[in-house]
C-alpha cells in the first residue's frame, strides 16, 4: 500500500500476515492532534509528522513493513532515528524490533520486487520500521546517536562511535541490578563556538549518560577529551600543562537534572577530581547555557525559495520561503522584504 499524500510512503504486508481481509489506514497527524504527544529530552525532535495507524488494535501472524518518509538533518552519524509507540497516546515507549535488511528480507521473502536496501532508503531520507501490530500512534524521533548497553554488579565498559575518546566506565558494583545504560556524545562545531564567544573559549563534547539522576554505589569514570585550540592564538595544553598558571582555565561543567527537565549547568571544577587550575572562569555556567541552548536545536533539511517581482521602477517585492519536506504543509516560514 502507498500513501496517495506522502510520497515515499509505503506498508508491505506479506501474504498471509493477515488472517482476514483487512481495511489499512494510515494518517499523519500534527502533533497538537494527539492527546499527550511524546515528551522529548533535550536535542530530540520529531522527525516527520505522528504517525496513526489503523485498525487498533491489530496483530498480523508475520511482520509488516512501514516505509515513512522524513525530512531530519542526521548529520552523517552524529545523530540518529528512533520510534516510539503509543496505544493510547498518554504512554510512549520505544518500539524494539529492529528493521535490519536479513530481518525484513526474512519477513517479506520474494513477494516484494523493489525492497531497497537500508542505506538507500537513508539517502532518501526514508525510514523503515518493522512491527507484528499497530498501535494506535507512532512517532519517528531525531537524537543525538546513543551506545547503549545492559550494565550490571560486574561493571563494564560504554564507548561512544560518533566521539571515541568518550567512554563510560562502570567498576564493579556501581551498579546492584541490571540495567541498560546509555551514553551520548556531542561534538559542537567551532564555529558556533566562535559566533558565541569569539575566540575566549573552547569546549568539549557534550556528553550525557542515561537514566538522568541515576545514583551509583561506586564512582564512575567519564572520559572526556579536552577541549582542542581552533583558531591562532589559544593553547591546546596536555593535562601534565594543565598545573602552569600560562594556560587557559579548564572548568567541568555539569548538569543533573531528570527526565525531561532542560538542563540546568553548574560549575563543579571545585568537587569533581579533577586537574586543578589556577586560574578561574566565573561566568562557566553562563557560557554553557548560552552553548547548551544553541548547541541542542534539532537540525532538519529544508530549502530556501526567493521570489521577486518588481511594483516600480523604485519597489520591488522579495518573498523567502523556507521549504521542508513535509508533503502537506510545505512551508514552514515565509519572509517578506520590500
Amino acid at each position: 500500500m502507498r500513501g496517495s499524500r506522502h510520497p515515499g510512503l509505503r506498508i508491505l504486508v506479506p501474504p498471509s500476515a493477515a488472517s482476514a481481509p483487512t481495511r489499512i489506514t494510515c494518517r499523519m497527524l500534527r502533533p497538537e492532534r494527539t492527546a499527550r504527544p511524546p515528551q522529548l529530552n533535550d536535542c530530540e525532535g520529531l522527525a516527520c509528522r505522528i504517525i496513526e495507524l489503523g485498525p487498533h488494535p491489530c496483530r498480523f501472524n508475520s511482520p509488516v513493513v512501514l516505509e515513512i518518509p522524513h525530512f531530519a538533518s542526521l548529520r552523517g552519524r552524529q545523530r540518529e532515528l528512533v520510534v516510539l509507540r503509543s496505544d493510547n497516546a498518554e504512554i510512549w515507549r520505544e518500539h524494539s524490533l529492529e528493521a535490519t535488511d536479513q530481518a525484513v528480507q526474512s519477513a517479506v521473502g520474494q513477494s516484494f520486487d523493489t525492497l531497497e536496501t537500508l542505506e538507500e532508503l537513508r539517502a532518501k531520507r526514508i525510514i523503515r520500521i518493522l512491527t507484528n501490530d499497530f498501535p494506535q500512534y507512532m512517532a519517528v524521533v531525531s537524537r543525538i546517536r546513543q551506545e547503549s548497553s545492559l550494565v550490571g554488579s560486574d561493571g563494564g565498559v560504554l564507548s561512544s562511535t560518533v566521539v571515541p575518546q568518550v567512554q563510560a566506565v562502570f567498576p564493579e558494583g556501581a551498579l546492584q541490578k541490571r540495567i541498560r545504560v546509555g551514553l551520548q556524545a556531542q561534538p559542537i562545531a567551532p564555529e558556533l563556538v566562535t559566533r558565541l564567544f569569539g575566540n575566549r573559549v573552547t569546549v568539549s563534547p557534550i556528553v550525557t549518560l542515561e537514566p538522568r539522576r541515576r545514583k551509583f554505589h561506586k564512582p564512575i569514570t567519564l572520559t572526556i577529551p579536552l577541549p582542542k585550540a581552533v583558531v591562532r592564538g589559544m593553547l591546546n595544553p596536555s593535562v601534565n600543562d594543565l598545573k602552569s598558571q600560562n594556560v587557559p582555565s579548564l572548568r567541568l561543567l555539569c548538569s543533573i537534572t531528570g527526565g525531561t527537565a532542560p538542563a540546568q549547568w553548574e560549575d563543579i571544577t571545585g568537587s569533581t577530581p579533577l586537574s586543578k587550575v589556577k586560574d578561574s572562569v566565573h561566568e562557566a555556567a553562563e557560557f554553557a547555557s548560552m552553548l547548551y541552548a544553541e548547541a541542542t536545536l534539532v537540525p532538519y533539511m529544508g530549502k530556501f525559495v526567493v521570489f521577486t517581482k518588481r511594483l516600480d521602477m523604485d519597489e520591488a517585492l522579495v518573498r523567502c520561503f523556507c521549504v521542508t519536506d513535509d508533503k502537506v504543509d510545505k512551508v514552514s516560514k515565509l519572509y517578506i522584504f520590500k
